[in-house]
């Protein structure tokens, strides 16, 4: 069963709340009860505070369940008369368990708790040598909390602030005089609901009160004192303690990968040859081994290489001309190096470096030009090692036209 009808639980609002106590589980149980003759038939809830559970009941099934309880023999209406008659029974057993479901009725009755199949909760109810079992079923949380809170907190808040707010206690109070003040109460908090349980729980004597009875049905060590009146509280601001942050470190690039159409340009790329000028020894030996191959070549060569045009061989200047002979296992380019023509000095082994203003092609005369003597003398000159002094590399000697 999930919840109990609107009109229902409106028919249990002007019921009082009964209690009884389970004597084996020391639970005690609130519970309500109300019947109607119109239609014949009654209903019961009750509650441990914390869950809810209900019944209702027909005419035919109170009948039945009577007549099981109290072990009367079933009986069938076969004429009107008779009809009349269990209609008339019946009506006398909603009397009796009005009569049995009262402030006074209830304190007499026997309460224990079976159990059953049919149900979440049965209960069994003798008085006087009449019995009666409810099987209750649970509505449900949801509804379980708002049957607890509309009939039980709600207004146990509403009396509370009754007989905190009368002049006179309200134990001294005749039922008139406390009616009047329940009623004043009531309308206010009907009105206003939110309003109504502000003002109640905000007096310092009924606060304080619950806050006592709080700490002692939980069995608190400290039992908080009551108050009479709200105090004000006394603030202490105190300025927050500051954690010096350190600096924030730059955060670490991430190199960036080069892509590989970029890795095969930057190897295309020619740099230049550095301009140093070789040791003595090394330019020495590469002129030996010049001068060996131009005489091997001479000997073989007939007399009409005579008239064939001869490159003329000019040195260079040891600054402006790089070597030819780079280190081992360079990959760079040799760069052909800009020649500057000048005249052979006997008398002197080496000339003084000019820089040259203007790149010029080396300049080839013709052998015709030169005379055989000339021609010899230079290549004595080239054997003897005088051109290494001067420095630089020598042009081989460029020969052409027919050999014989």
């Amino acid at each position: 069963m999930e919840g109990l009808p609107e009109d229902q639980l409106k028919l249990m609002c002007s019921k009082e709340w009964l209690v009884k106590v389970d004597s084996q589980q020391s639970t005690p149980y609130l519970f309500k009860f109300h019947s109607s003759k119109i239609d014949m038939t009654c209903m019961v809830m009750i509650t441990d505070t914390k869950s809810v559970w209900s019944e209702v009941l027909t005419s035919s099934q109170v009948a039945r369940r009577w007549r099981a309880c109290n072990k009367v023999d079933p009986f069938m209406a076969l004429s009107a008369e008779q009809e009349e008659a269990e209609e008339e029974w019946r009506l006398s057993i909603l009397g009796n368990l009005s009569e049995i479901h009262t402030p006074g009725g209830i304190d007499n009755a026997s309460f224990d708790v079976i159990s059953t199949r049919f149900s979440d909760l049965a209960f069994e109810i003798e008085y006087e040598g009449i019995r009666w079992t409810w099987e209750t079923c649970f509505i449900g949380h949801k509804s379980s909390a708002e049957v607890i809170s509309r009939h039980l907190v709600l207004p146990l808040l509403s009396v509370t602030h009754a007989a905190f707010s009368v002049s006179k206690p309200a134990g001294e109070m005749v039922e008139s005089e406390l009616e009047k003040a329940i009623d004043g109460v009531g309308r206010a908090a009907r009105r206003s609901v939110d309003t109504h349980i502000k003002n109640v729980i905000s007096k310092a004597r009924i606060y304080s009160s619950m806050r006592r009875m709080t700490a002692l049905y939980t069995l608190s060590d400290h039992l908080p004192p009551i108050s009479l009146q709200n105090e004000e509280p006394k603030l202490q601001i105190a300025a927050p303690p500051r954690i010096r942050t350190p600096d924030r470190l730059p955060l670490p690039t991430k190199a960036r990968a080069i892509s590989p159409t970029l890795m095969e340009q930057s190897n295309l790329v020619k740099t230049p040859p550095i301009l140093s000028s070789p040791p003595s020894t090394s330019r020495a030996q590469e002129s030996s081994i010049i001068v060996a191959k131009q005489s091997s070549t001479e000997e073989s060569a007939t007399e009409s290489d005579d008239d064939e045009p001869e490159a003329k061989v000019t040195s260079f200047a040891p600054a402006s001309t790089p070597s030819i002979s780079q280190r081992p296992g360079s990959s760079q380019l040799p760069v052909k190096p800009a020649t500057v023509p000048k005249e052979p000095s006997p008398d002197s082994d080496s000339s003084p470096p000019r820089p040259p203003t203007k790149k010029k092609k080396a300049t080839v005369t013709s052998s015709s030009d030169d005379s055989e003597e000339e021609r010899r003398r230079r290549v004595a000159k080239l054997k003897s090692g005088t051109a290494s002094a001067r420095g630089g590399v020598r042009q081989p000697l460029k020969r052409g036209g027919r050999r014989f």
